[in-house]
């Protein structure tokens, strides 16, 4: 990963030491009633997805504008966890691959409060 023993380059703390504190609750206010496709890696190390679906619903649903996707074999990036955990793999399967074989497959959690995962 070419960082410390945990795997945490400079340039990635340095990310999370200005953005663990970010609120974006009141940005997404602003976006009643603009529709809104929100994406959910299931092996995403980055984002907690579950209260993030739970505020998208909470603050976005009310509207009828929210669809939610999720990706349960999927990475931050979209990418297959099988394939993003090996620098080679990924490297041949994009070299000698269809190039959405790299993407995992996601499940349409439809529109509105109706939508469950």
């Amino acid at each position: 990963m070419g960082g410390d023993a945990d795997g945490m380059t400079a340039d990635r703390w340095g990310f999370i030491s200005k953005n663990y504190t970010a609120e974006a609750t009141q940005d997404l206010r602003a976006l009643r009633g603009v529709p809104v496709l929100l994406t959910l890696a299931g092996h995403d190390i980055n984002v907690d997805t579950a209260d993030t679906d739970r505020i998208y619903r909470k603050v976005l649903d009310a509207g009828g504008a929210l669809t939610t996707k999720h990706y349960p074999d999927a990475t931050h990036s979209l990418l297959k966890q099988s394939i993003e955990q090996s620098d080679l793999k990924t490297t041949l399967t994009a070299l000698f691959s269809p190039p959405r074989s790299l993407f995992a497959d996601g499940k349409d959690l439809g529109r509105g409060s109706n939508a469950t995962p």
